[in-house]
């Protein structure tokens, strides 16, 4: 019988579905929804006689980057003994080789068909824990008689299985235990544990030419990040190491820890830097008043040289010679996080895998990183890239690339919509000591907390929401929705107990200054001499700016209505206009005609000009002729 393999087709669903569920009804195979199946038709080959009839498929499931599993291998009755099957493991293999993956492995009963093409039988230490945790999920655990088969893709690679091991497994099953997993659903492996593949191809990977040997990845959980981790083991032979930075995001950190070890990363490292975030970065951020273009309060900007740091810190400690991010190619924050690693460890080799890859756009990366095993959930065209923390929650990309297009009301997570806020306003009593918050509402409270509550206070109120075109670093302009309730409120009290503690020089100067201090924030120039400069400078204006501000929140708004401090520059006998004993108003006059002699010389210039006269001749000085 003539029979090709092929990649199979949306036309091929219904044949593949039958087939699927011809031979789960005899107990050969786990039954597949047609829904299941298309989505992962990517993963599918198929073989056709040569009247073009599919007599046979089987397909492919990544586990992570190195391990792949051959399921859902279905033959027509019909076609048996005639090789079909055999072509199309043969394929099957073929395809994880071509896709690099280091082992391919099965759960079946026919395991002499299966060695016949290759496989060995194989105990359950030489292989992860995700292939463990679904056999003890399924609902056919308790009945199972599968035996694990494997394939070393790379040879040199190949485990060690010896006659031993395979009638102890063998053994097993003609005992009646669960040949998937000797244990019970109480009794199940650590996600932590490194599995052996792994690490063989981590420390051995064959095309490991690039001379990393293990890098660090800036990791959030979200598609880009997460299929760098494959991409950087297939392209790089290396180990992953994902670090993790808590700086107030609201995440699973334990199920983003478990997702980075299934596709690949060898350990995770999470920190939970919120109080540093807070006190070493925002609140020198409050006291600067910087804020770029008007509008931006500098949320996403202020965390990437903190989050780099770490990286770096992290890269030291695990001895590795690189460092990575997801970033793409087009926005800031590749600059923000690469500026960091040259300022602090400029040694260390940066990998941008956005500025290295073939994908053209998130839909390829998608398509990628489903196909190595990443779990990512449906494709959605209007995905849109998200950034939250301590001080804000941000939305770019998506329906948000069309001016015209009114956001919707889903997209503010954070803030209330202002036909949703109370209709009593509520009030917050700010205190700060040296233009840094330190009680709110008369409560003592640690930086990250005092920027929760008041998130938690303002987002009620609807505060802190902003629709704004940026211009990125990179020369393309960007919108983005903002919100950063706490941000809004910290920012106005600050502001209301500077008009009382500055002198009216300072205060201008620094309004310049915070002019530039916005700048090198956004373009994460946070590492440098003259942040350095301008935060000392900041630093001496904030001396006396200590007191309390209570602000009142309202639809939308935070406004201050009361304010005091210890060292005000505020006098109500100067500022009245109802008592005059403090200030002798006749002291204008003098004043008012020195300021504006200037203008009073030019003036008298400007009328000789109109008249044709020439200006007065120049008296000599004394001792001149």
């Amino acid at each position: 019988m003539a029979v090709r393999i092929r990649p199979a087709v949306h036309d091929d669903v219904p044949a593949i579905v039958a087939l699927i569920a011809r031979n789960a009804r005899r107990g050969g195979l786990l039954p597949r929804s047609e829904a299941n199946i298309r989505a992962h038709l990517g993963n599918f080959l198929v073989a056709e006689d040569d009247k073009g009839a599919v007599i046979g498929c089987g397909s492919l499931l990544p586990m992570n980057a190195t391990l792949v599993e051959l399921r859902s291998l279905a033959v027509d009755e019909h076609a048996r003994g005639s090789g079909v099957g055999q072509k199309l493991v043969a394929a099957l293999v073929e395809e994880a080789r071509r896709r690099r993956f280091g082992t391919i492995f099965a759960l079946t009963r026919a395991v002499r068909f299966f060695e016949k093409c290759g496989f060995s039988v194989a105990p359950k230490e030489f292989f992860p824990e995700k292939v463990w945790s679904d056999c003890v999920q399924c609902p056919m655990l308790e009945n199972c008689d599968e035996v694990a088969v494997m394939l070393p893709l790379q040879p040199e690679q190949a485990p060690t299985i010896t006659t031993q091991m395979r009638a102890q497994v063998l053994a097993a099953v003609r005992a009646g235990r669960i040949a998937r997993r000797a244990v019970s659903r109480e009794n199940r492996i650590p996600l932590e544990t490194v599995t052996r593949l792994s690490a063989t191809t981590h420390a051995a990977a064959p095309n490991n030419t690039s001379g990393v040997r293990k890098v660090v990845l800036a990791y959030t959980g979200g598609l880009d990040s997460s299929a760098c981790v494959p991409w950087l083991i297939e392209h790089y032979g290396c180990e992953v190491i994902c670090f993790l930075a808590d700086i107030g995001q609201r995440e699973d950190f334990e199920a983003l820890r478990q997702k980075a070890l299934r596709i690949g990363a060898s350990k995770v490292i999470i920190r939970d830097l919120r109080e540093e975030f807070a006190n070493e970065y925002l609140f020198p951020l409050i006291q600067s008043g910087a804020i770029y273009e008007h509008k931006y309060l500098l949320g996403s900007s202020i965390s990437r040289p903190l989050i780099a740091k770490h990286q770096v810190d992290v890269a030291l400690q695990e001895g590795a010679d690189a460092v990575a991010h997801g970033a793409t190619g087009k926005g800031n924050d590749q600059v923000r996080f690469e500026l960091t690693y040259m300022a602090l460890k400029p040694e260390l080799r940066v990998i941008a895998p956005w500025r290295e890859w073939p994908f053209k756009g998130r839909r390829d990366v998608y398509e990628y990183a489903r196909a190595r095993g990443v779990p990512v959930g449906d494709f959605d065209d209007d995905l849109y890239t998200l950034d939250e923390n301590l001080w804000h929650f941000n939305h770019e990309g998506g329906k948000l690339e069309d001016l015209e297009y009114e956001p919707e009301e889903h997209l503010w997570k954070w803030t209330n919509a202002i036909e949703e806020t109370p209709d009593a306003p509520e009030y917050v009593e700010i205190e700060f000591l040296n233009g840094i918050p330190k009680r709110l509402n008369g409560e003592a409270l640690s930086g990250a907390q005092l920027i929760e509550r008041l998130n938690e206070i303002g987002a009620l109120h609807g505060i802190g929401r902003v629709d704004i075109v940026e211009n990125r670093l990179v020369g393309i302009k960007s919108r983005a929705l903002d919100e950063a309730p706490a941000a809004t409120i910290l920012r106005v009290a600050h502001q209301g107990l500077e008009e009382i503690t500055l002198d009216r020089e300072t205060l201008h100067f620094k309004q310049i200054v915070a002019l530039k201090f916005a700048d090198l924030v956004y373009n994460g120039q946070w590492f440098t001499p003259l942040r350095d400069a301008l935060q000392a400078f900041i630093s001496v204006t904030q001396r006396d700016v200590t007191g309390s501000v209570r602000v009142r929140l309202f639809k939308g708004n935070a406004m201050v209505v009361q304010r005091k401090a210890t060292y005000s520059l505020y006098r109500e006998d100067l500022a009245t206009f109802n008592n005059d004993e403090a200030y002798d108003q006749r002291s204008a006059d003098g004043f008012i005609r020195l300021f504006g002699l200037p203008m009073r010389v030019k003036a008298q210039l400007d009328q000789r000009r109109a008249q044709h006269k020439p200006p007065p001749p120049m008296t000599p000085g004394p001792g001149r002729e």
